[in-house]
Order: structure tokens, then sequence, then C-alpha cells
């Protein structure tokens, strides 16, 4: 089955012909408005996100290897993308997003880039992808649809296939995902919609599990052969948070 995800994802030709899914994340609720600057950074360097780990503040946040990363990134091009971590880039921007919700949440943009592809307005789609990335650069649907979209020329494609390449073998190398003692690591629902629809296999039914302390869904599949496959996915880093 693992050799079958080597040749979906490193052909980016045979992904291009899935459809893709978005984030279908809810956002986390919001800090008070009335807080001035220094409660509102007093809080977050005192805030603990689910893990018990300390949030991260401004500064932190900067320091990150998501935004360290994520300069290289725009500066040198593939050449950066080829270079990344990918799963430390995925941990470290929940880490920010659930530190600072309102800073990283880019809901609203999918529903827009969705709303613009029904009605085929591709420089709409392809505009809001763009403003998505600002927000939150793993977001493979945003990737995707500036990948395939006929209004950019043919290096920004390939940047952008090379980056959802690498995004979907950083949640498929992250474990073997046939129980939850291997399950695979993602950051949000929609990256399991994504890797499942982009590795040709079809959501039939999504479960919960609990296990010693951890969260896992469970994703009941059909594959393109008519056959029936499951795959486990580790959410507890965000389960309840959006």
């Amino acid at each position: 089955m693992k050799r079958k995800f080597n040749k979906i994802i490193l052909s980016m030709a045979a992904l291009m012909l899935v459809a893709c899914a978005g984030n279908k994340g809810n956002s986390v609720s919001t800090e008070p408005q009335t807080q001035t600057p220094v409660q509102a950074q007093t809080q977050a360097q005192t805030k603990t996100l689910p893990n018990g780990t300390p949030a991260y503040d401004d500064a932190a946040i900067a320091a990150s290897y998501y935004m360290q990363q994520l300069a290289a990134i725009r500066t040198d091009s593939l050449k950066a993308v080829e270079s990344t971590d990918w799963l430390k880039f995925r941990k470290e921007f929940l880490k920010c997003r659930l530190s600072q919700p309102d800073r990283f949440n880019a809901s609203a943009l999918e529903t827009v880039i969705k709303l613009a592809r029904k009605s085929g307005d591709k420089d709409e789609e392809l505009k809001v992808s763009q403003e998505l990335l600002d927000m939150d650069f793993t977001n493979i649907f945003a990737h995707y649809t500036i990948a395939t979209s006929p209004n950019v020329d043919d290096n920004v494609k390939e940047f952008h296939k090379q980056v959802v390449g690498g995004l979907l073998r950083s949640i498929r190398d992250s474990g073997q995902g046939n129980s939850t003692e291997n399950a695979m690591y993602v950051i949000n629902i929609g990256e399991e919609y994504d890797f499942l629809h982009f590795s040709g296999f079809k959501p039939i039914r999504q479960e919960l599990i609990e296990e010693n302390g951890r969260q896992y869904d469970r994703m009941i599949t059909e594959g393109n052969d008519g056959k029936k496959y499951q795959f486990y996915f580790d959410v507890t880093d965000f389960f309840g948070h959006y």
C-alpha cells in the first residue's frame, strides 16, 4: 500500500486528476477585544496549549521554524522547498495557530475559494488562494488551486506542485496509518480528506477513537479498486480546539 502512495504522491500528473477537499475545521474562540496590548501579550506568554506546553507570543512565533522556514521558502523558492522538514513545519504552524487563532485562521477564505470555483471565477479563486497562503502556508487546498490555475506561469505552478508533494509526503511518512499505534499525524481534519483524495481513496465514514489519552480519527474509505480500506489519523494536538 505504501508503494501505491509513493507512486501517487510523486506523480503530480496523477494528483491533478483528483478533486481536492478543503479544510473543514472551525475557528477557536478569540480573546476579549477589551484587552490592552500589554494584557494580551502577558496572557499569550502564560497561556498553555492543549498538550500543556506554553503558547507562543509574537516573538516566539517570529522565531518559530514555521516562520523562519517560510521566509527561506519565499526567498529561495524550490531549493528551500526541497530542504524543508514539512512535518516539523506543520507542527510548528499548529502551535502558532493554537497560540493566536485569529491570526492564522483561514477558514473564511477557504469558503470564498470554493464559491469562486463553483461559479467559475478563476481570477477570484487565484487571488483568494494567495491571500489564504499568507495566513496558512500549510494549506494543501490553496497550493493545489494555484498549481492548477490557468492564470499563473509554469514556474509558479511547479513551485506549488512541489509544496503539495512535500506536505502530502509529510503526512504519509508520519505513520503507516493502519492502527492507532502508527497513526498518521495531521494538524486539521482537512488534511485527512486532502490526503485521502490525492491518494485515490473515497471517504465513506469517519469515526473518533480515544485510546490511552489520545484521540484518533478512523477513516473508512473505498479505493479505486472498489475495496474498502481504513486509515488512522492522530488528531490529539488540535482535538476540540477548532
